[in-house]
């Protein structure tokens, strides 16, 4: 047995009483775990919710006419943030180059991106899962740098970056 920190306190802990498929944060000083979180009470008080009206972001509103479209990064299951360790794996043998999802609408074959803050160049994929004017890609792999693209605005309900949101122009190359 050891001793697992959990917050500032420490909780017993051996493999032996995990279970099988681990504990349900938060455990207590006895070392159960909580089986259904908000089962008597919300946390905070009736479980405050707050309503902020939209705000379209400032960055599409700054660069709209000179950047018509909108760049949103995602995850993909084969990889794991920039890809520094899972692209170590056999995982890159199922997915080892990213390409940009784009319309049919839209159609173009190699492209440049560029946003305010950067430049690349992708293959582009077409595919109805994204929207006119909307580009999709994921950031698993830093040769193509494509969170150099994005901005450092802070959402300023939920004071997060902005990442999701970013500004383009493309330029076909091939």
């Amino acid at each position: 047995m050891f001793i697992l920190a959990i917050s500032s306190r420490a909780v017993p802990f051996s493999w032996d009483n995990l279970y099988g498929n681990g504990k349900q944060w938060p455990v207590a000083e006895d070392g159960r775990d909580t089986r259904i979180l908000h089962q008597e009470a919300f946390k905070l008080p009736k479980g405050q919710f707050r309503f902020y009206p939209f705000q379209e972001t400032p960055e599409l509103e700054k660069h709209a006419e000179d950047h018509p479209y909108i760049l949103t990064t995602r995850r993909r299951l084969e990889h794991y943030n920039c890809g520094s360790m899972s692209r170590r794996t056999p995982n890159v043998e199922l997915d080892d180059h990213d390409v940009l999802l784009m319309n049919p609408v839209d159609e173009v074959g190699r492209v440049e991106i560029t946003s305010p803050k950067g430049t690349t160049h992708l293959n582009v994929h077409l595919s109805s899962e994204v929207k006119p004017g909307v580009l999709f890609t994921a950031f698993h792999f830093p040769e193509i740098a494509i969170n150099h693209l994005t901005s450092g605005i802070f959402d300023q309900e939920s004071m997060t970056p902005e990442y999701k949101v970013v500004p383009l122009r493309l330029a076909v190359t091939g």
